[in-house]
């Protein structure tokens, strides 16, 4: 129940309709199988709705890449470890561990000199190949980068402290209505950030120049 929802510059109405619905849908129904038939059946329904979301999106044919079986799998195991347990705690435990555990990895990529959106960011922001090289580019990604982390990290201290001080119900209401939106605002202000950042970087057009002449399927610069 807690696969992205990012949404891409190539995207129709549609797609961003559709994969709003499949981001409320499982909480929807985990939230009425919870409640009048349990917690298996509410942790096999919110997993089999968000497996049909992520296999709907290479229906859609969005490139997903080696994530969509990995997301399956990741959905699969939390889901049988959920049902066999019968255990909220380690059902939304294994969600907010994960999390973290992304987080650690992320700054780890950066340690190790290989900023993860360094390797991946211009698959959605067709940057040239000369700005990639860049050092400023590299400065904004591995910072980018770090900025995730530690994101990853903050909200999962959020979700521990919140399952802590209410019911399953109402954990799952209030992160989702906090999260989106402020998963939105870091989003937009990481943009920003990265926009203005890389106009010290000769022949960079801009952000917004870039997300036009990826989705009108114009040049992407080397990739």
């Amino acid at each position: 129940m807690e696969e992205p929802a990012t949404v891409g510059p190539e995207e129709t109405p549609p797609a961003q309709r559709s994969r709003t619905f499949d981001s409320v849908m499982p909480i929807v129904v985990f939230l009425v199988l919870n409640r009048f038939a349990g917690l298996g059946w509410a942790v096999l329904g919110a997993t089999a709705w968000t497996v049909k979301a992520a296999l709907s999106r290479r229906h859609r044919g969005e490139a997903v890449g080696w994530y969509l079986p990995i997301l399956v799998a990741y959905l699969v195991v939390r889901g049988i470890i959920g049902i066999a347990t019968d255990s909220e705690a380690v059902y939304f435990g294994i969600g907010i561990g994960t999390k973290a555990a992304i987080g650690a990895v992320l700054i780890g990529t950066v340690v190790a000199g290989r900023p993860f959106l360094g390797r991946v960011l211009h698959l959605a922001i067709p940057v040239d190949g000369a700005t990639r090289a860049h050092p400023v580019y590299q400065r904004v990604v591995a910072r980018l980068t770090v900025v995730l982390g530690l994101y990853q990290f903050l909200t999962s201290a959020w979700d521990v402290w919140l399952f802590n001080q209410t019911s399953v119900d109402g954990y799952l209401v209030i992160r989702a209505v906090v999260g989106w939106p402020v998963g939105m605002a870091v989003s937009l202000l990481g943009f920003w950030y990265f926009d203005r950042a890389l106009r010290a970087v000769d022949g960079y057009p801009g952000l917004l120049n870039l997300l036009e002449a990826g989705s009108d399927g114009g040049p992407a610069g080397s990739r």
